[in-house]
């Protein structure tokens, strides 16, 4: 049974990394939705600096 599992992950790494240049630039090419730009901004708020604890971006200067 692990046998198969590495087989699988094994396969699925050259899968991911046997992209063609025409598949991997359609992938990446394509402006993102709505949503996406949403979680994406979502996301951003959660980030917080470790180097400045007084830094807030969202207060201003």
């Amino acid at each position: 049974m692990k046998v198969k599992e590495e087989l699988n992950k094994e396969q699925d790494k050259k899968n991911e990394l046997d992209w063609s240049f025409a598949k991997w630039l359609d992938y990446f090419s394509k402006e993102p939705t709505e949503d996406e730009l949403d979680d994406m901004q979502k996301q951003s708020y959660k980030i917080y600096p470790s180097n400045n604890t007084n830094y807030q971006p969202l207060r201003g200067a």
